[in-house]
């Protein structure tokens, strides 16, 4: 099969990660990656982890030197050690992207925490080389999984963030502690780095600890997120390789967000009659860029009961499904490279929708939603990411201690 458009999503998409990431030497921003094209002030913590993915595919296919790759690599993990900003070892959402600074008052955040240490385990292990260790322990080691564990409706569930400002990101009355996961979201690779961590006591009861909702659209039944946004099934799986993997409850995750995909894909067959952009190929409800800026679009079901979507199709929704179901989104990649204005210098542009009497093409590149692209089209040509990662001593040791087996 000709591989060519893949591969070409692969480099575009590394080739961000290079050219949109401070590589200044001087900078105490070091290795920070924008959030968008369009703001070249303000980095995420999350896009560092998929820039620190990138480099592993970078020496594996060419692209840069090992020795480059490792100078990055390491001075990125010094950044992370001493620069940035941390409650109970969680990162600042946003920072600044030159001096590292918290934006304003962003929230400490699991998730987005969690995504980086997914890209610093996985150069951890790549290089495999004592120094990246030393760092990669300190950062690994300082995390509170305790701290952020609570009772919750007589479970053990992890809270979703920490922000100690009044009137900080995501503070509804007081300060502290923010919400919690006690839902099926995009969350799993921190239960095995609770698992594989000093912590390892708590990963079992947090792990059973959130609610498995099961619905179906048609003939599809599968564990959905609440709002049913494709992303969620598909983040944790761009590192955590589980195919073939079950838990103690027989429950696959692979399995799960295979057929997540299929059923946003039937739902948007269905309702290509109310929304023009929609098709067998332009499929899958998730967050983007959108004609009114950033939005968490999902399918059906959902706790709201109702579809919710303004018509936009991301093509990292059919990308980032690439290892489940490469029968729905190789022909959708195909289908996408004819969109006029779609591809640019990075690959795919953010989405695009075709509700209105001019079409409308997103002229972003979000970071996140360009690394799913690049660490799921790696997993399905090469898994050099997965192969990293599922090596990594806490991952193996994580895996182990929650029960997740080859079926």
């Amino acid at each position: 099969m000709d591989n060519s458009v893949l591969l070409e999503i692969q480099k575009t998409a590394y080739d961000f990660f290079k050219d949109f990431t401070n590589f200044d030497a001087n900078s105490k921003g070091y290795g920070l990656t924008l959030d968008h094209s369009m703001n070249l002030e303000k980095a995420s913590i999350a896009s560092t982890g998929f820039m620190l993915s990138s480099l592993i595919i970078g020496v594996k296919h060419d692209y840069l030197s090992y020795e480059e790759a490792y100078h990055k690599a390491y001075c990125t993990l010094k950044t992370l050690r001493d620069n940035i900003m941390h409650e109970f070892g969680f990162f600042a959402h946003f920072l600044d992207f030159k001096t590292g600074k918290r934006v304003v008052k962003t929230e400490f955040s699991t998730i987005d925490t969690a995504l980086c240490l997914c890209g610093v385990l996985a150069v951890d292990s790549f290089f495999k080389d004592q120094k990246i260790s030393e760092i990669t322990n300190i950062i690994m080691n300082r995390i509170n999984w305790e701290i952020f564990t609570h009772d919750y409706q007589g479970k053990s569930v992890l809270h979703m963030s920490y922000n100690p400002d009044r009137g900080g990101d995501y503070v509804e009355k007081r300060p502290g502690f923010i919400h919690q996961w006690d839902m099926f979201a995009e969350q799993l690779m921190m239960y095995v780095m609770v698992a594989g961590s000093k912590y390892k006591h708590l990963a079992k009861d947090l792990y059973n600890g959130f609610l498995r909702v099961k619905g179906n659209y048609k003939e599809f039944e599968y564990i959905y997120t609440p709002g049913n946004s494709l992303f969620v099934y598909q983040f944790p799986l761009a590192w955590l390789n589980l195919k073939g993997i079950q838990d103690e409850d027989h429950v696959s995750w692979y399995e799960n967000a295979r057929i997540a995909t299929y059923a946003h894909q039937a739902c948007a067959i269905d309702y290509q009659d109310k929304f023009k952009t929609f098709s067998k190929y332009f499929f899958g409800f998730t967050a983007s860029d959108t004609p009114i800026g950033y939005r968490v679009y999902g399918g059906l079901p959902n706790t709201m009961n109702r579809l919710d979507t303004d018509g936009t199709i991301a093509p990292f929704g059919p990308i980032g499904s690439i290892i489940f179901t490469p029968e729905l989104s190789i022909p959708a990649i195909h289908e996408m490279r004819k969109i006029d204005h779609l591809w640019g210098k990075y690959g795919f542009y953010d989405a695009f929708n075709f509700e209105e009497h001019t079409p409308w093409v997103s002229k972003r590149y979000f970071s996140i939603n360009k690394g799913l692209e690049l660490l799921m089209v790696n997993a399905y040509l090469f898994q050099d990411v997965h192969d990293a990662f599922m090596s990594h001593p806490i991952i193996i040791e994580g895996m182990e201690v929650l029960g997740w087996k080859k079926k």
